[in-house]
């Protein structure tokens, strides 16, 4: 893919010639996504550069880390992709950068590789963009009206931690930056309900934003992170949050720093789902004393756990919104369920699992015409330990980080 970079005549410049050598970040990766049953896609995920002037204690692009470093122009950029497109190898693209300057010239970068792939060569597929905070309020409303979806890096939960391990960042101006594409994507969404006929140019419209936290670098809970994203998401225009557990990276000032658990990452990503999907409201949500998410056992579970009087709930009459706090229950089995009683005779554990519902979790908490379906309501995973005691566990840094291309 990189090939496809070099110009006819001079081949790959000097800033590209060291893409893929020990240490770098590699700027080009193929992601295949199912964004839902039975549609599978793939994006293209583009480092631009990984230059850049910012010295974040975490992060593997930091000024003082010692790696080459490459610099994609926005040319050279839309070449790669039509290219990758052309074969067959992708079907959307995702573009991030490191801010080698300021924001202002990143984003103009941004906005010129937008530009030619959406006017001159008419792509109107999906385009997702890490907008860069303290561009000029010009710059963010073009880069919203050209991309498909655009997030922003938080990082840390508030800014005093933030601060800690970005200095030369500023979580208000992050704020400022998203407010204003949520105002913008609210706009357009509203102007689409109200019958404004799609951009040629963009036919599927805005598809919401997306933020992203760094888990495990700052002392933010995920009590704490889950506030922040509902208090950000109350407005709107939300798609979903990014959380990406924290990796020492080899050669920065956080390289001693502990990994965060991959399972924390992922409770996270059920926590926001039940904010989203399922009616909870973050107060519902069950921590552990310290602030953070159980490990052992998933938020839903957590709370039914917690709440053993709205349990167990009778098959045949519980409404769809109760339903969905069964665990084991999603959206489309508890409509399956509310559908069917109508004109089918559930007989058991068997006919709920064919319509989606998992019936090792959630055969605890249900009764079927007063019989209850299961006896042992929940098993909590066992162990010597609980997940997040790392016993016994080397302490091993990387290279590069896995959220580099979130």
């Amino acid at each position: 893919l990189m090939t496809l970079a070099a110009h006819d005549r001079e081949g790959l410049p000097p800033r590209l010639r060291h893409a893929n050598e020990a240490g770098a970040l590699r700027p080009l990766n193929i992601r295949t996504l199912e964004p839902r049953v039975g549609f599978r896609t793939s994006l293209l995920r583009i480092l631009m550069t990984n230059a850049c002037s910012y010295n974040c204690r975490y992060c593997p692009m930091r000024r003082d880390r010692d790696l080459p470093r490459t610099l994609l122009k926005p040319e050279e950029l839309v070449r790669i992709f039509l290219g990758a497109r052309e074969r067959g190898w992708v079907q959307g693209l995702f573009i991030t950068s490191g801010i080698p300057s300021n924001p202002v010239r990143v984003m103009d970068d941004l906005i010129q590789a937008l530009e030619l792939l959406r006017g001159r060569h008419r792509f109107g597929g999906y385009i997702h963009v890490k907008l860069v905070p303290g561009a000029d309020d010009a710059q963010v409303q073009r880069l919203t009206a050209l991309a498909s979806r655009v997030s922003l890096n938080f990082e840390a939960a508030c800014g005093a931690s933030l601060r800690g391990i970005a200095p030369d960042k500023s979580f208000a101006v992050t704020e400022d930056a998203f407010g204003q594409v949520q105002r913008l994507v609210g706009a357009e969404r509203a102007e689409r309900a109200a019958g404004r006929p799609a951009d040629p140019l963009r036919p599927g419209g805005a598809s919401g934003m997306t933020m992203q936290f760094v888990v495990g670098a700052t002392p933010d809970t995920d009590r704490t992170f889950i506030d922040t994203v509902a208090r950000l998401s109350r407005k709107g225009g939300v798609h979903h949050s990014h959380f990406s557990a924290f990796r020492p990276i080899t050669d920065t000032p956080m390289e001693d720093t502990p990994a965060a658990p991959a399972l924390r990452e992922h409770r996270l990503y059920q926590a926001d789902y039940l904010l989203r999907g399922y009616g909870y409201s973050p107060d519902e949500i069950v921590y552990e004393p310290t602030g953070n998410l159980p490990l052992n056992v998933d938020p839903k579970a957590a709370w039914a756990l917690a709440n053993p009087e709205r349990f167990p709930l009778e098959v045949t009459s519980a409404s769809r919104e109760e339903l969905l706090r069964v665990p084991g229950i999603g959206p489309v089995a508890a409509q399956r369920i509310v559908d069917g009683r109508a004109d089918t005779n559930f007989r058991g554990l068997r006919d709920l699992s064919k319509l989606g519902v998992a019936t090792t979790r959630a055969g605890g908490f249900l009764t079927l015409r007063g019989r209850r379906l299961q006896t042992a309501r929940w098993t909590e995973q066992l162990g010597f330990w609980a997940p997040e005691d790392a016993v016994g566990a080397h302490h091993l840094t990387y290279s590069v980080s896995p959220g580099t291309f979130r």
